[in-house]
């Protein structure tokens, strides 16, 4: 057996990504003579590469290792611009942390969030309400059963998200990216009616609806399901951190999750 080694790198303004792939191909000699190689790039894949099925991603076929960062994202947070030197502006993860809860507003405060899902190499971007919970950097969020999203996160958990607010100038920048892991919470389960008390203000279902708040947690116990995302990382863009000293650019990370390579910009 061969295997054929392709090396493609993706660049652009913001990035630069390499991506290895390493695939087993047939035998090396066969009667018809040796056994072409097939390689992929930046461009797309060479022409004897076999056709490839809609939905179908190099993961699917050859084992992939991708070791890949987003360089221009790494400068801003900690390497040397504008004024910072490497390693200068960043600020302490719990100050991070606590301005993050400040953004976003903790329990029974909703925000309005683009939420990125996937399948089958489709993404997906919908609006949906979250809520944080700060002792946990946990987001949860109320959603009607049958959605896509929904689909798309049962059968890939990995999502990515983002709030900011409405673009005013390049002096007053405010938003944030968030990757993290989905699961869904039916009605029946502990944990959907401790986050619906603790967290979703489903107070203010009750009162536009203008009825009992137990009938409002009733009616979203039956008909809703909810998501709880576990927060990896968050990337702050917040022009007035820089009022302080600090860099604009900031990342919490989760312990748990600084060994895990992202790709996120």
């Amino acid at each position: 057996m061969m295997k054929t080694r392709a090396t493609a790198y993706l660049t652009g303004a913001a990035c630069a990504v390499a991506v290895l792939i390493t695939c087993t191909q047939g035998p090396a000699h066969s009667q018809s003579g040796p056994t072409p190689e097939i390689s992929a790039n930046s461009v797309g894949i060479s022409e004897n590469h076999p056709e490839v099925e809609a939905g179908l991603s190099c993961v699917d076929c050859h084992a992939v290792t991708l070791d890949a960062q987003t360089t221009a994202t790494k400068v801003w947070l900690s390497g040397d611009y504008l004024k910072y030197s490497a390693g200068e502006g960043s600020m302490p993860r719990e100050d991070l942390k606590k301005a993050i809860v400040g953004i976003l507003g903790g329990r029974k405060h909703n925000r309005t969030f683009v939420l990125g899902t996937c399948i089958n190499n489709t993404p997906l971007t919908t609006t949906a309400d979250f809520v944080l919970d700060p002792e946990t950097m946990t987001l949860y969020g109320m959603h009607e059963k049958g959605t896509t999203k929904l689909f798309h996160i049962r059968q890939n958990p990995r999502v990515s998200m983002n709030w900011h607010e409405e673009f005013k100038s390049w002096g007053k920048v405010l938003c944030l990216q968030v990757i993290g892991r989905a699961v869904l919470l039916e009605g029946s389960d502990p944990e959907f009616d401790t986050a619906l008390t603790e967290c979703i203000p489903y107070e203010e279902l009750a009162e536009a609806m203008k009825i009992d708040p137990k009938r409002a947690r009733a009616m979203v116990k039956a008909g809703m399901l909810m998501s709880k995302i576990t927060i990896e990382t968050v990337t702050v863009n917040n022009s007035a951190f820089e009022q302080n000293g600090m860099r604009k650019y900031q990342r919490w990370e989760r312990p748990s999750a600084t060994a895990t390579p992202t790709t996120q910009e």
